[in-house]
């Protein structure tokens, strides 16, 4: 662990000049200044932690604005007078968060397939998840999550899945009847300086983690078997520590020691013995300052079996006035095999982990429109894994790593490989920005033939109903061209409609 805290600090050392944003940052809209003298906004990281932040709940503020109930906020001074069993039962809250969803998908070479990692003919979903906290006393409160997908007509709905008996078709949208707790935890708060979560938790500030909550998922995407503690020292730094030995995804329920790799068909083998990891443990760092207009990210992570990955991102905001500003982010990190030379990769085909990437991104917003430009590469050696692609253990195949450029389908970390990628990405809202509509092109090349010359095209939308609210809809189509080199054909479509309400 000093090792890796050693290495963390070197890398932020040689990276000052980067500048951070997340994928969200793309939908944020700074405010400019005021003309006339007033005090800074309050920095971000402040109020990270906080007893109505709910950092557990996919369903929180953060995530899901408009839920239908909205969220139970307690102040100290209602607290005051209330006893132990007031402070847990009454204080508390729970959000339940239902909808169906509806995938397909096509390849040039197999005609209209259902979309990746799952094979089923027609893969519908429909379930619920109920999450409930409650409030707290003495700092400690308790919470978890249930659910439960496709109770009835499984078989009828996603025949092949379920004939075939496997659960490994897809490990984020079901194809079977299954019910799982998703989250059971204990957690600790101290004003808002420290927040400690322990048991079956979510991970969701962590960029080479996936989190417990995605717009276009039924499923809570990913939880894990660890615990969690942020801290707030002041100075608008937050800092993260966390450690897990066990993960369970949507769709494929019990915390177990498989990554991505092992339960998909991401270049290793399903069921293959080795591929499996003991743990992973992570320190991170990320600073806000400039009335909350620059942002810079520092995190190491020990990935049992699956290496060292470092990472930084930073960027900074620069407003014209209340409806415009600008935004320059950067990027870089390295994955290798410190610690760790015999791991999953050099037992599949005998290759190492050893792979470096950069990234820059331009944004520009004004009011209802955005518009965003960027790139990323990616190196490594020679005798790497697919010639030096990243090593994402818990972000491969859902495109949810931080890498700036991702299309929907086309991704350098999921599809393993090295070379350069490029994405045009604008974003118009409508009714109020109730409704966004976001077309996007892609452009990779790569030493790879499979991937060289790829193109996509995306068209997604996202539409908040107001005079239903907690009513969610989703809508996306993806469109690649590739070489014909590639396994699927010149041609790949995938596509997905769901329908959600959260109260």
């Amino acid at each position: 662990m000093k090792k890796l805290l050693l290495i963390l600090c070197s890398v932020g050392a040689t990276l000052p000049s980067l500048v951070f944003a997340d994928n969200s940052a793309e939908s944020a809209v700074a405010n400019s200044p005021s003309p006339t003298p007033s005090a800074s906004p309050p920095n971000n990281n402040a109020g990270f932690i906080n007893r109505s932040a709910y950092l557990q709940n996919p369903y929180n503020s953060e995530n899901y604005p408009t839920t239908g109930g909205g969220t139970l906020i307690v102040n100290e001074s209602q607290t005051a007078n209330q006893n132990f069993w007031q402070k847990w039962f009454e204080d508390g809250t729970y959000n339940v968060y239902a909808g169906t969803t509806v995938n397909a998908a096509g390849t040039a070479n197999s005609g209209n397939n259902p979309a990746p990692y799952n094979r089923s003919v027609q893969p519908y979903s429909y379930g619920a998840n109920i999450f409930a906290q409650t409030g707290q006393a003495a700092g400690f409160s308790i919470g978890g999550l249930f659910s439960t997908m496709n109770p009835l007509f499984a078989a009828q709905e996603d025949g092949l899945a379920t004939q075939q008996g496997s659960k490994d078709y897809s490990i984020y949208n079901t194809t079977y009847s299954q019910a799982m707790i998703s989250e059971a935890f204990v957690e600790y708060q101290y004003k808002n300086t420290v927040q400690a979560d322990v048991g079956y938790i979510g991970i969701n500030n962590s960029p080479w983690i996936n989190g417990n909550y995605e717009n276009n998922l039924l499923t809570v995407p990913a939880t894990y078997q660890g615990a969690l503690v942020n801290v707030y020292p002041g100075g608008g730094w937050l800092l993260t520590a966390l450690a897990f030995n066990a993960a369970q995804y949507g769709a494929a329920p019990g915390f177990t020691g498989n990554t991505n790799y092992s339960i998909t068909q991401n270049g290793i083998s399903v069921s293959n013995g080795y591929a499996a990891s003991n743990g992973t443990v992570a320190l991170g760092a990320n600073y806000s300052g400039l009335s909350n207009n620059y942002n810079l990210r520092l995190w190491g992570y020990q990935f049992d079996n699956y290496g060292t990955l470092l990472y930084s991102d930073t960027s900074l905001t620069l407003p014209v006035n209340d409806k415009s500003s600008f935004n320059i982010s950067a990027q870089a990190g390295t994955d290798q095999q410190w610690f760790q030379a015999n791991n999953a990769i050099t037992q599949y085909n005998g290759t190492i982990i050893q792979s470096y990437m950069a990234g820059i991104r331009g944004n520009w917003t004004y009011d209802w429109f955005q518009l965003n430009l960027s790139a990323n590469t990616m190196w490594g050696a020679a005798n790497g894994y697919n010639g030096g692609a990243f090593v994402s253990p818990y972000t491969v195949g859902q495109s949810v790593d931080p890498t700036y450029s991702n299309g929907w389908s086309t991704n350098m970390i999921s599809n393993g490989f090295t070379g350069s990628e490029y994405k045009l990405s604008t974003q118009f809202g409508f009714l109020n920005n109730n409704l966004t509509i976001s077309p996007a092109y892609i452009m990779a090349t790569s030493g790879n033939v499979q991937y060289n010359g790829i193109q996509e095209a995306d068209l997604l939308l996202n539409y908040s109903i107001p005079q239903v609210r907690g009513l969610y809809l989703f809508g996306v189509y993806a469109n690649q061209w590739l070489p014909a080199q590639n396994p699927n054909g010149t041609n790949a479509w995938t596509s997905e409609v769901g329908v959600f309400y959260a109260y």
